[in-house]
Parts: C-alpha cells; sequence; structure tokens
C-alpha cells in the first residue's frame, strides 16, 4: 500500500507539469478535388453554411514528460504527435510538407515546431475514415496552422483551420529555449 502511495504522489505531481492549451478556430478553408477553395474567417462567416461553426475547438496536451499531445474534438482522447524522423513514408510527408509550407508561406506563417498525427475514426468498432494531419505552432506562439488531408472523401482534397490557442492559467503557447529532449516548448 505504501508504493501505491508513493507512486500517486509521484504521477500526480508529473501531471502537474503538464499544460493544456485549448485552440479555437478563427479562419478556416476547404479545397475541393475540383480545385474550388471555399475560406472564411471569423470576420468573413457566412450565416447560411458557416464552416467555422462546425470547427470543433482542438487542444494540446504538453508534458515535459511525455511529449505532445493533442485532442482534435471533446469525443476524442488525447493522441501523442508525430516527428518528421518517425513517420514511415517518408517521400510523401515531404512532398505534403513542401505544399503545407507554400500555404503557411501564403498566410504569413513563421513555424516553431511541426507534428504529424495519422489520423483514425471508428464507429461501432469498424474505420469509418482516415486522414493524415499536419499540425504546426506558430512563432507568434499563440496560433496553430492544421492541414487535414483525408483519405477517404470523394469531393474533399484539403482543409485547412487555423486557431488561437490559450490557456487562462497558462497564457499562450511559450518558447523555451533550454536545451534537451521535449524542451521546445513549455
Amino acid at each position: 500500500m505504501r508504493f501505491l502511495l508513493i507512486f500517486l504522489l509521484i504521477s500526480t505531481t508529473a501531471f502537474a507539469k503538464d499544460k493544456i492549451y485549448t485552440c479555437k478556430p478563427v479562419a478556416a478553408a476547404v479545397v475541393m478535388k475540383s480545385g474550388q477553395m471555399y475560406s472564411e474567417t471569423l470576420d468573413t462567416m457566412d450565416e447560411e453554411a458557416p464552416l467555422l461553426s462546425v470547427v470543433p475547438t482542438s487542444q494540446f496536451l504538453i508534458s515535459k514528460e511525455e511529449g505532445f499531445f493533442y485532442k482534435n474534438n471533446p469525443d476524442r482522447d488525447f493522441e501523442s504527435l508525430l516527428n518528421i524522423e518517425n513517420l514511415v513514408d517518408l517521400k510523401e510527408v515531404l512532398k505534403f510538407e513542401k505544399i503545407a509550407q507554400g500555404l503557411d508561406d501564403s498566410f504569413d506563417i513563421k513555424n516553431l515546431k511541426v507534428f504529424y498525427l495519422p489520423y483514425q475514426t471508428f464507429k461501432d468498432g469498424k474505420l469509418e475514415s482516415r486522414s493524415f494531419k499536419r499540425i504546426a505552432i506558430n512563432i507568434y506562439n499563440n496560433f496553430t496552422s492544421e492541414i487535414t488531408i483525408p483519405q477517404d472523401m470523394e469531393d474533399v482534397s484539403m482543409y485547412h483551420f487555423l486557431r488561437i490557442c490559450d490557456d487562462k492559467e497558462n497564457g499562450p503557447i511559450q518558447v523555451n529555449f533550454e536545451p534537451g529532449p521535449n524542451k521546445a516548448l513549455s
């Protein structure tokens, strides 16, 4: 029993260092396979068919011990984010990254850290949809740029969301220049 109590105290202390940032959408774009693009911001949101109103709020969990995690919406658990070095099909990812960097440049987005998430949605235990996400934290410390390539949709070739991230307790996502693993962000 004493070991269990010590373990609980240690793990509680470790989780207390974790930071969770809530990221709300402020701009969205959808690129159709036909080449047509639809985009909107909070200022230009279409009242009849608003895209931003259906984009969920997401969350980042930054753990000094475990790394970086992402939660796309309230119905999902936090999922571990990958660095480019951890991906298998590097050739395809590099092609995707070149397109993503061009999109970021067009919006004047300077990235601090880029993560990837192979994203799967299951319904009743069966795979319903798959996509590949690129989630970048902006060097202005409070935005994320999320590009999603759906793999199972006939009409849509890409989604792009800009989100502003903040936490009442921690403030915006901050840069920590202390060297070492998992210390790029705090």
